[in-house]
């Protein structure tokens, strides 16, 4: 594995133009911007173990990118969260405790439940992002690097239905046990046909689907707008 100024230096071999590099945890692989200062790319960790092959993509997927180059880093990405095993848990980067809602209850009820109590990843929340829209919400991500549950804070209100934050925390929990699958054209697939069977067999499901349909009024009306 390398370290953040060996990838920095690795791929600022590749190009011409100046690098910001930025190392991010959570669902995002890549993301880049072009400017007459330079290339700004923001990449999983998961890079610090890519080969050359893989860090020429990223370059190509800053300048211009193609279909072959998009193609390349979900594979780097399939085989690193399907091959490397993740770190030892680290409770201490967990802070579980809401205003209204206690993660870590709700994670060991579900674990009980439908995993029988084997899971042992750290739960927390983030904050809640200063939306300027509510198009979409992301209210959980599950990040293997870590590994970590997080959940978004927007959710910690006495308004929220309790069962939809437990389904929130067992689709998250599913991520820990489902591994994603890369088909033949390339095209990773987090949320595989196996993963959806065993979502819909919470008990709260159907209750969630409905909720979350009208949920992004609601969340206009109690977190507001900046």
């Amino acid at each position: 594995m390398m370290t953040f100024d060996e990838l920095h230096a690795r791929l600022s071999q590749l190009t011409e133009h100046p690098i910001e590099l930025k190392i991010i945890d959570g669902s995002t692989y890549a993301s880049a911007t072009r400017s007459a200062k330079g290339l700004r790319l923001s990449v999983h960790r998961l890079f610090l173990h890519a080969p050359t092959p893989v860090l020429e993509a990223l370059i190509r997927f800053a300048i211009r990118p193609d279909r072959e180059c998009r193609a390349i880093i979900r594979q780097m990405a399939h085989l690193f969260f399907t091959s490397i095993e993740p770190p030892p848990s680290n409770p201490s980067l967990a802070n579980p405790k809401g205003d209204n809602f206690d993660l870590q209850e709700i994670y060991d009820r579900v674990n009980a439940e439908y995993f029988e109590g084997k899971i042992a990843v750290p739960i927390a929340w983030f904050p809640a992002p200063r939306y300027r829209r509510f198009r979409h919400i992301t209210f959980g991500m599950y990040d293997r690097t870590v590994p970590l549950i997080r959940i978004n804070r927007i959710l910690d209100k006495s308004r929220v239905p309790l069962s939809f934050v437990e389904f929130i925390v067992y689709h998250e929990m599913l991520h820990a046990v489902c591994k994603s699958h890369l088909d033949r054209r390339g095209r990773l697939f987090v949320h595989t046909a196996e993963f959806r069977r065993l979502e819909k067999q919470h008990k709260y499901y159907c209750f969630a689907k409905e909720w979350e349909k009208g949920c992004l009024q609601f969340f206009r009306r109690t977190h507001g707008r900046p």
